[in-house]
């Protein structure tokens, strides 16, 4: 292949859009520097919870009659959060007890949530097992916003 000229390198910077190194570059530094911003946001699982609310029985009270008829902690905690209307749903269950569990903690973190105030959902549900049956013993709820101070943090404050 024959080295550019000055002439040719000339002719190539009077067109600079018009050749494709040009696109190629340009392209490549969009790529960084949208990667660059998608990666400053850590993941929702370690996104700071400032505090919570406990949640009041008497709003979970079917899934609690669920537990009651040995519905699985999944099955139970999907009860009490109720349907998923978002972009994102991360479940994370830790049990205590790997063949015959006592207790299970469930996290529940929901986000892009299609509401103009509330962008996600963070639930931390605790059950324990009883003679055949799971019991719900704690229900805590925080919310992250979409605007305000509260975008990078879940927390019991409503949203504005």
């Amino acid at each position: 292949m024959k080295k550019p000229n000055l002439i040719t390198l000339k002719r190539i910077m009077k067109k600079p859009l018009a050749n494709p190194y040009t696109w190629i570059i340009l392209s490549v530094a969009l790529i960084a520097a949208t990667a660059g911003a998608t990666s400053q946001s850590p993941p929702l699982s370690e996104l700071p919870v400032v505090n919570m609310v406990l949640v009041d029985p008497m709003k979970y009270k079917e899934a609690e009659d669920a537990a009651t008829k040995g519905g699985a902690p999944l099955d139970i905690v999907l009860n009490i959060v109720g349907e998923f209307e978002g972009a994102t749903q991360h479940i994370i269950q830790v049990n205590e007890g790997v063949e015959a569990p006592s207790v299970s903690r469930i996290t529940v973190l929901r986000d892009g949530l299609m509401d103009d105030a509330v962008k996600g959902v963070r639930w931390d549900i605790v059950l324990e097992k009883t003679p055949g049956v799971w019991s719900i013993k704690e229900v805590k709820q925080a919310w992250r916003c979409w605007r305000g101070g509260q975008q990078d943090r879940f927390a019991a404050v409503p949203c504005p």
